[in-house]
């Protein structure tokens, strides 16, 4: 049943171990783990996280996976729903922009739910995840979803499958029939993030790595999945990809590869936004600085690359953004609000913020973007922005940045990720709970309970509503 795809991505999965992983790649994994979980708290109590939870307990198991954030243990493809529904949902977890964008870290929820059910060694986990990251990098280095109207995260898919294979020890056999059972029957359209944007955005990488898990458990039973899943007249290359994906070249990418590197690549968001906004952002706040109100703007023109244009401008909704899903994603949103308020919170995506008249009028009259060669020239090595504000008194200011905070060009220190971490847990477990997880996933390679670092998330209080 084999295709060049599945037998290159199933001997990689067998290749990839702790003890092959360079430093900087240990180091790296443990400070998304951190990165991710600080995510998921911050996003427990919104209206799809919630959903996703009241799932998950009509699926309470003894000995399942944690629903972090909460004492209940349930199946662990649910277990892999609720928390990487709440991980994606403030839209602050890592990123990576190429061909094809993507949010690697969403491997995290099913991987961890899998090694925690089934007890696998810390160490190992941080193995699969170093390997799933080199999946999702390369796919997305090798050929875009988008542009065929399909979602970026059937890559979320096919990494968590690989990672989830290296994790538990399977045959080559196996791993292929994993891939192929959960690549043919879970295709995920790119309308989730066209036009107005509702809850589901959160949801969708959620949805394909449970689709991965369960995939993983079919082909653990025994289940035979479709032949040729990439390369089949009607597999991936041809009905997603519009046979894009260069089937000698990928196989050349993961060929004798033991020690992914790929992670390194990725970036960690400053703000809760679309990562591509993240460059305007850091511009438009340096603008701020150097004017005495919003009023003083007679023009606003940013100069931005395709790819940010097609996502966050090109969508008439994301002129007039009425959801928190659409203004997260919406450039001339953020960017104006960051010129008028000297920042961007969760408060800026309220309701009561995006009904703002001021706000709204200023993005009709005074706003233009614009794509040009300089800053598609810019991507994907950099995420470059470059806004330039025309003053009522007659005075040109411009901004320009390519590698905003976080970025692997621009990487986060150690002190910064902990800031994040306290930053985003701080309102939702005690301060003690704080410091002994921060530690705890410190030194994670030598976790011994997983019981004792998911007690670090119990919540305050459970908030279903």
């Amino acid at each position: 049943m084999s295709d060049r795809i599945t037998k290159s991505l199933a001997e990689f999965a067998k290749g990839v171990t702790y003890e092959s992983l360079s430093e900087p790649v240990v180091a790296e994994v443990k400070r998304r783990v951190i990165d991710t979980l600080a995510c998921l708290m911050s996003g427990y109590e919104f209206d799809a996280s919630t959903a996703a939870r009241k799932l998950s307990y009509l699926y309470e198991k003894q000995g399942g996976a944690s629903v972090i954030g909460t004492d209940k243990k349930v199946a662990v493809d649910y277990a892999t729903f609720a928390n990487g529904t709440a991980i994606r949902y403030l839209d602050y977890n890592d990123t990576y922009l190429s061909v094809e964008p993507l949010h690697p870290s969403d491997v995290i929820a099913p991987l961890f739910a899998l090694a925690e059910e089934r007890k696998i060694s810390s160490k190992k986990l941080i193995a699969a995840i170093a390997a799933a990251y080199e999946v999702g990098v390369n796919f997305c280095d090798s050929a875009s979803l988008k542009s065929n109207g399909w979602d970026h995260v059937n890559y979320i898919t096919v990494a968590t499958v690989v990672g989830g294979a290296n994790l538990l020890d399977f045959t080559t056999e196996q791993t292929e029939q994993a891939l192929a059972l959960a690549i043919v029957p879970h295709a995920a359209m790119r309308q989730t993030r066209n036009g107005e944007i509702s809850m589901w955005k959160a949801a969708a990488a959620a949805n394909a790595a449970r689709n991965a898990v369960f995939a993983i458990q079919l082909a653990e039973c025994g289940m035979k999945g479709p032949f040729e899943p990439f390369e089949g007249t009607m597999g991936m290359n041809y009905q997603m990809l519009a046979q894009k994906l260069d089937a000698e070249a990928v196989g050349k990418k993961f060929e004798n590869v033991v020690s992914p590197e790929g992670i390194l690549k990725t970036y960690v968001k400053n703000w809760a936004v679309e990562y591509m906004t993240q460059s305007a952002i850091e511009a438009a706040l340096t603008l701020y600085e150097q004017i005495d109100s919003a009023d003083d703007i007679e023009q606003v023109h940013i100069e931005t690359f395709q790819m940010a244009y097609d996502i966050l401008a090109k969508d008439e909704q994301k002129w007039a953004p009425e959801t928190r899903e659409t203004a997260d994603h919406s450039l001339p949103f953020i960017v104006m609000a960051a010129l008028e308020d000297g920042g961007i919170n969760l408060d800026t995506f309220s309701p009561e913020r995006l009904s703002v008249e001021k706000t709204l009028s200023r993005l009709k009259s005074i706003m233009t973007i614009e794509v040009t060669d300089e800053m598609n020239a810019g991507y994907p090595d950099g995420n470059p922005n470059r806004i330039t504000l025309l003053m009522k008194d007659g005075r040109k200011l411009v901004e320009i940045v390519k590698h905003p905070a976080g970025h692997s060009g621009n990487p986060f220190s150690d002190e910064k990720i902990e800031e994040k971490f306290f930053r985003l847990t701080q309102n939702f477990i005690t301060e003690e709970q704080q410091i002994k997880g921060l530690n705890i996933l410190k030194d994670f390679e030598n976790l011994t309970d997983y019981e004792e670092l998911v007690n670090c998330f119990h919540r305050k209080a459970e908030v279903l509503v």
